[in-house]
C-alpha cells in the first residue's frame, strides 16, 4: 500500500500524480509539517497520514509549502543532502539493517528508540554495539523530495488517497 496524491488541477504532468511507499512519505510529510510550522504557514495537515482525501486546496498554499520546503533544504539540509540518493531517516519507532532491510529484533529496537526518540532525524547508519549498521526504517530519499516540490510547483492544490 501506498500514497497516491492527485493534483485538483494540474499546471503539467509534474503536477497531476505523486506517489509514495508509507515509508518514504513519513518522512515527506513530517518534512512538510516542520515546514509549515517554521514559516507560520497556515495550513492544515490533518488527514495527511492517511488515504482520505485530504491536502491543500490552492496552487498558492502549495507554491508556499514547496518555497518553505527549499529554504529549508537549503538551510538545514545542504550539507547533508548532496546527492540524489542521499536519504533523511526519521525515528518512528522501527529500524532494519541497512543494505538488507531486516527488521531488528525487539530488545535491539528498543535500545535504538531509548538512544533516539521519537521524531529524530538521522543522515546516516548507526553502528550498533553489536557492529551491524542500522537505520530507521522511514527514509526518504533527496530526489524523492524534490519531485515532491516539483509536483506542488504545479499541481493546483492536491488530494491524497
Amino acid at each position: 500500500m501506498g500514497v497516491d496524491i492527485s493534483g485538483r488541477n494540474p499546471i503539467n504532468d509534474d503536477g497531476d500524480y505523486f506517489s509514495s511507499n508509507w515509508w518514504a512519505w513519513r518522512p515527506i510529510h513530517m518534512l512538510s509539517e516542520v515546514a509549515i510550522e517554521v514559516k507560520k504557514l497556515k495550513m492544515n495537515t490533518n488527514g495527511w497520514g492517511s488515504n482520505d482525501g485530504k491536502g491543500l486546496r490552492t496552487q498558492k498554499q502549495c507554491d508556499r509549502l514547496a518555497d518553505a520546503l527549499e529554504e529549508m533544504l537549503k538551510t538545514n539540509f545542504s550539507d547533508k543532502l548532496e546527492e540524489e540518493n542521499d536519504r533523511i531517516y526519521y525515528c518512528m519507532g522501527s529500524w532494519v539493517e541497512d543494505g538488507t532491510g531486516k527488521f531488528m529484533t525487539t530488545e535491539e529496537q528498543e535500545e535504538l528508540n531509548d538512544e533516539y526518540s521519537y521524531g529524530t532525524i538521522l543522515h546516516s547508519p548507526i553502528v550498533t554495539k553489536d557492529g551491524k549498521l542500522v537505520v530507521p526504517s522511514h527514509s526518504s530519499s533527496l530526489i524523492h523530495i524534490q519531485i515532491w516540490i516539483k509536483f506542488l510547483r504545479n499541481c493546483g492544490g492536491f488530494r491524497i488517497y
